[in-house]
């Protein structure tokens, strides 16, 4: 876990750490790895949202209240590797059919959280 380091002799800011994490020895790690370095720049980033219910369920199918839009959320971070299950059940709205699955996944059903 890096937070930020933007160039040598920068601070690091003070954030909401992870239960049990030791931040100020990651603290130290990366001020250690990058005492030598003189210039930082991004190579890449991402961001993304991890989002999921109490009963664990994904969010899939017809967004209530609003015509002709679908969704797929709420796998807890696993998104791409179920994508495949969501992409068939939209489908098969989109043809007019239905899936028993849908019933387990409804954006609306009772307390998914």
């Amino acid at each position: 876990m890096i937070r930020w380091a933007a160039t040598k002799g920068a601070g690091l800011p003070k954030s909401s750490a992870r239960p049990g994490c030791d931040q100020a020895a990651v603290d130290a790690l990366l001020l250690t790895a990058l005492r030598n370095a003189t210039e930082l720049s991004l190579a890449f980033g991402w961001s993304g949202a991890f989002d999921g219910t109490r009963d664990g369920l994904p969010l899939i199918g017809a967004v209530p209240g609003a015509k002709n839009t679908f969704a797929a959320f709420g796998y807890g971070g696993n998104g791409t590797t179920f994508s495949f299950l969501p992409a068939e059940l939209i489908g098969t709205l989109l043809l007019g059919d239905s899936s028993p699955l849908l019933d387990d996944f409804a954006i609306d059903r009772d307390d998914p959280g």
